[in-house]
């Protein structure tokens, strides 16, 4: 995992959700998923068997995003957690064809959880990163593409993560203990992948294998904690509108007992355009 990679992302939390945000009150589905839930969803739920709690829009570009979390109705457990995406916020993405709409190269984009998913889940809020040149090293990551992290820390948290220097080393480098992350998983020593506001990124150690890169899971720790899973998914592969579902490594402990996702997906609604960034498959942990 030498040099693995070196993310070079400034994080920029768009204002505040309340001034900058465009939101909408918290709303609850319960009839149906609604024409916004792409047919694979809908093929494999019925309407009296799941509830649909989604947290408030968010502005991206032209277009909006949300979060929202799917809940078995008769036991109350956790079926998928994700976002939902309209295709105008993938319009004229590139700093070059409108920089007024664009968000800046890898600000951070917080998109808040319903108050159930919260409970439900380990996660506190997603955030949304764009990097319209992508980042190092030459020839893996320097594509346009999205972050989307699913944070288990709060955005003060998050906030509160310092850049990297030798004074805020031993921080960034003090890994969770062994179990704690995947043991196929890894990170280089030193300042390569320790970002503000983010922390430490491990990636598969056989990075290889997802070369050319379109999309790949990411997680992320900062001093001795596990604090984010990240799909990252490039520009093309989401306006390819190809379906995506895959099982990712976890780890063998937790420190917090509760319902861990162990997989993620790429889903499309071919009537209404909406892209799905989602994680499911959910196992109780203690």
């Amino acid at each position: 995992m030498e040099n693995l990679f070196t993310i070079q992302k400034k994080i920029i939390v768009l204002g505040s959700l309340f001034l900058l945000f465009s939101c909408s009150q918290d709303e609850k589905v319960t009839t149906d998923l609604q024409e916004s839930t792409p047919s694979s969803f809908t093929a494999k739920m019925s309407s009296n068997k799941f509830n649909v709690f989604k947290g408030p829009e968010v502005t991206l570009g032209y277009g909006k995003v949300r979060s929202w979390i799917i809940m078995n109705k008769k036991n109350g457990h956790p079926r998928e957690i994700g976002i939902e995406i309209t295709p105008k916020a993938f319009k004229n993405l590139m700093p070059e064809n409108n920089s007024k709409t664009v968000p800046p190269n890898g600000s951070t984009i917080v998109v808040p959880l319903h108050p159930k998913a919260s409970h439900l889940t380990p996660f506190d809020h997603i955030g949304i990163n764009w990097n319209p040149n992508g980042h190092q090293p030459a020839g893996v990551f320097d594509v346009p593409h999205f972050d989307f992290h699913f944070y288990m820390i709060s955005v003060e948290e998050q906030m509160a993560i310092p850049e990297w220097s030798p004074v805020t080393d031993a921080a960034f480098n003090l890994y969770p203990p062994m179990g704690f992350m995947p043991a196929d998983y890894g990170t280089p020593p030193g300042p390569a992948t320790a970002e503000p506001q983010m922390g430490k990124h491990w990636a598969p150690n056989n990075l290889g294998a997802y070369l050319p890169f379109s999309k790949i899971m990411v997680y992320g720790s900062y001093n001795g904690q596990f604090i984010f899973v990240e799909p990252m998914v490039t520009l093309d592969y989401l306006l390819s509108k190809t379906d995506f579902s895959m099982n990712y490594s976890q780890p063998e402990h937790f420190v917090k007992a509760g319902n861990y996702p162990t997989k993620y997906n790429i889903y499309h609604d071919a009537l209404t355009g909406n892209t799905y960034i989602t994680l499911s498959e959910f196992v109780a942990r203690k």
